[in-house]
């Protein structure tokens, strides 16, 4: 029997419904999917990729020491780039739910003490509660099966003031309301949804975190900010 298969039994035991159901085969499709891209995923034509992660990491000015965690963190290549700007101070995490891609991860970081890897979804993360100065994410968020449990974990995990930043393209108008579309028929369900700023401050606030600001990187691509908060608030 599959993880998958026994975290949904053991729900339904509990009085779980569809809904839950419906996170395990998501989170097993992405997993499917990310796992044939993680080889190929640091290719150089996906230079792209790189620039906006780079635009991400320089946007959350880590300062000395930081202790930053991944959210979907793929190769890693983020938290490397990370921990360059920071000449090596500090702790770097990353999960992801591919466990090919934790293996590159980790094969790309050897030698490196102060990078760690977890095959782990984001609805379910390994780690204490205030562990964390910034919790970050880039062109992943649509992936997310469960994006409001991500973020009350993300907010868990976060020590007092910390910062959220979230990278994705963002659906105001019309126009990327279809790319949204056109991406779940490429895709298929490992593709959610992409989310209007309006729909991304609903999702941080429903999760307990404040909802700070958004900062453009190019048209329909933007940094959703938002600050440690009280989970029972």
């Amino acid at each position: 029997m599959s993880e998958e298969e026994r975290m949904i039994g053991r729900y339904e035991r509990e009085g779980g419904t569809h809904v839950l159901r419906d996170e395990y085969r998501i989170a097993s499709q992405n997993e499917e999917l990310w796992d044939s891209r993680a080889e190929t995923y640091e290719a150089p034509n996906l230079f792209f990729i790189r620039w906006t992660q780079r635009k991400l990491v320089d946007l959350a000015h880590l300062g000395d020491n930081p202790s930053l965690l991944d959210l979907a963190c793929g190769t890693g290549w983020a938290l490397r780039y990370a921990a360059s700007r920071t000449d090596g101070q500090g702790e770097f995490y990353g999960v992801d739910n591919s466990s090919k891609m934790i293996e590159q991860a980790r094969a790309k970081a050897q030698g490196c003490g102060n990078l760690h890897f977890y095959k782990s979804r984001v609805e379910e993360l390994p780690f204490d509660d205030d562990f964390f100065d910034v919790v970050m994410s880039s062109n992943a968020f649509h992936h997310f099966s469960n994006p409001e449990k991500a973020l009350r974990e993300a907010n868990r995990v976060l020590k007092q003031k910390g910062k959220l930043y979230i990278l994705d393209l963002t659906a105001n108008n019309a126009f990327m309301r279809l790319v949204d579309r056109f991406g779940r028929k490429v895709e298929g369900t490992a593709h959610v949804k992409l989310y209007s700023t309006k729909e991304f401050q609903g999702l941080f606030e429903r999760a307990g975190l404040h909802y700070v600001t958004s900062k453009r990187i190019i048209p329909a691509l933007d940094v959703h900010i938002a600050a440690k908060s009280n989970l029972n608030a």
